[in-house]
């Protein structure tokens, strides 16, 4: 999981590089901080463009370090991942590196690489790309964003923080779902039906749901625009966007309380619990698997919650998709096929009409 993680935020800097996107959303670091001397902790990401950044043995820093048409010389410690554009990384025997380390168009070498293995993206930047650093570097009016260090909580500190939203967000979340079953105790009961007969199936389509939807809402953001370019008719799709984007938040809320009942269900018999009612149940697993999950992320160094919660939101939102919130069972009951051998047997036991006459 962090190394997917990992692969989202290159790429996502290489998109932002290769866009050309304003300088001050990927500015976050200290452009000055080029040496990290012995003794020295650097509390924030480094970003650099065409220079080149040394960090001494004894120093630390508690991010990642991003070096655009620069080299990189490293004997400390890096709590994060490492990313060279067009540029070489020196790696000492002392250099000790928590995440990835990816070259795009590099090479490491020193005491250290053979324990330290990097991967070579092999990207060729544009030319564009390369000389916009350049001329933003060298601009005399360019200057680097105040830099604050914030010192980041303890994993002891994460823990009793991360434990203490968990258990605020599934009480939260409790109280939802508990008015969820009151309200709608039919629809929350054929949703969980559906999610109970076809899982992969409400798994799929939630998953396919969840991807598709950002593609739907910026299209139809696209043609809203160009219709109010053209003839004002696109203002009517910005009200339709919204309540798009308020069903999904609303199909994904009762696919997980649907989800929450199903492990209430299971909760109530394991204790014995007698005279429940479908909201109580609902409240009790919707909160369980809320704190659960908030719990195990708040614990350093467990991966995996996030798989789990993503597993529940695509199967709870495909449920509620199968289903049209609720108003429909499925699958569909198949009705029953009229048999031509015994309608003809019936037909057969009747009198003729000359004999009634």
């Amino acid at each position: 999981m962090q190394r997917h993680k990992t692969q989202r935020r290159l790429l996502l800097l290489l998109a932002l590089v290769l866009l050309l996107i304003p300088t001050g959303a990927v500015l976050a670091a200290p452009l000055a901080q080029r040496v990290v001397g012995d003794g020295d902790v650097v509390y924030d990401d480094i970003v650099l463009f065409d220079e080149n950044l040394e960090l001494a043995e004894g120093g630390h820093v508690k991010g990642d370090i991003v070096l655009f048409n620069g080299n990189a010389t490293i004997a400390g410690t890096v709590d994060g991942d490492v990313v060279l554009f067009n540029g070489d990384l020196e790696i000492a025997d002392t250099a000790v590196l928590s995440g990835d380390c990816v070259l795009f168009n590099g090479a490491s070498a020193g005491e250290g690489a053979s324990s330290l293995s990097c991967i070579d993206m092999d990207v060729v930047l544009p030319a564009g790309v390369s000389n916009f650093v350049n001329e933003l570097t060298a601009s005399v009016n360019f200057a680097p964003p105040p830099t604050v260090e914030v010192e980041r909580p303890s994993p002891l500190g994460q823990f009793v923080g991360g434990t203490a939203a968990a258990i605020v967000r599934s009480l939260v979340f409790a109280l939802l779902a508990f008015a969820a079953a009151s309200f709608f105790p039919q629809p929350m009961m054929r949703i969980e039906d559906a999610l109970r007969k076809k899982p992969l199936a409400s798994g799929a389509v939630g998953m396919l749901t969840s991807f598709s939807m950002p593609f739907v809402l910026v299209i139809f953001g696209l043609v809203s625009a160009v219709l109010i370019l053209a003839c004002g008719l696109g203002l009517l799709g910005f009200p339709i966007m919204f309540v798009m984007v308020l069903a999904l938040m609303a199909a994904g809320f009762l696919g997980w309380f649907s989800v929450g009942n199903v492990v209430g269900e299971f909760l109530a018999q394991r204790l014995n619990i007698k005279n429940r009612s479908q909201a109580m149940t609902t409240a009790l697993g919707t909160a369980t698997i809320t704190f659960v999950i908030g719990f195990l992320g708040a614990i350093p160094f467990v991966f995996g919650e996030s798989l789990v919660s993503m597993a529940i939101v695509f199967i709870g939102l495909g449920a509620t998709a199968l289903t049209k919130f609720g108003t429909r069972d499925y699958p569909l009951m198949a009705l029953p096929q009229p048999n031509p051998d015994k309608i003809t047997a019936v037909l057969d036991t009747l009198p003729d009409k000359a004999d009634i006459n």
